[in-house]
């Protein structure tokens, strides 16, 4: 069992820390209240003194890395929220609430070992993120000669002879495109070409 130092916020260090003198943590005897006459000083010592809080920490926690751990809170998000943008710190804060853990009052070693899990989290789901982007822009690449051409009937509809990116964005929403900022600006490049051809 872990002991902590209310003071220092970390596992007691004993001997090693500065504000322990003759076998005693200065600390502990300073928040002692004052004896009572009717009590022997030993008896006094030992009902007063301040109990330094003792946190147990899970052995889940100990023995997974911080990788190991930021892979469960990648899958809590994605089971949890999946559909919905939420950022990893958040999703963290609740992760921690639902294990019962207050990072603050863990040693420091593991408190390091949780933040480094959120950062491995961080990093996992941009990734993720990354990805789906580059598929999205994939398949997109494969349907702008048609979005192209939509883009220009659409223009020619409106009495339009020239294209603006704000057109664009005009026939994306009409139409409720959900579309990339990259495809959005190849649609803008080649339509806008195309109509010039055509003039």
């Amino acid at each position: 069992m872990t002991i902590f130092c209310p003071f220092f916020r970390d596992e007691c260090k004993g001997h090693e820390c500065m504000m322990f003198r003759n076998e005693e943590c200065l600390f502990v005897t300073f928040l002692q209240v004052t004896p009572s006459e009717n009590l022997e000083p030993q008896e006094s010592m030992v009902s007063s003194r301040y109990e330094l809080n003792e946190v147990e920490i899970p052995d889940w926690l100990e023995e997974n890395t911080a990788e190991e751990i930021a892979e469960e809170i990648v899958d809590f998000k994605n089971r949890r929220y999946p559909n919905e943008f939420i950022d990893v710190y958040t999703i963290s804060d609740i992760f921690w609430k639902e294990k019962g853990i207050d990072k603050t009052q863990l040693p420091s070693d593991i408190r390091d070992k949780t933040y480094n899990a959120i950062s491995f989290a961080q990093s996992i789901v941009r990734k993720e993120k990354e990805k789906i982007e580059a598929e999205k822009i994939e398949k997109e690449y494969e349907q702008l000669p048609s979005l192209v051409m939509q883009c220009i009937d659409w223009a020619r509809e409106n009495g339009l002879e020239k294209l603006t990116i704000k057109d664009v964005g005009g026939f994306i929403f009409e139409k409720r495109l959900d579309i990339t900022p990259a495809t959005r600006r190849l649609i803008y490049t080649k339509a806008k070409i195309e109509m010039k051809r055509n003039v």
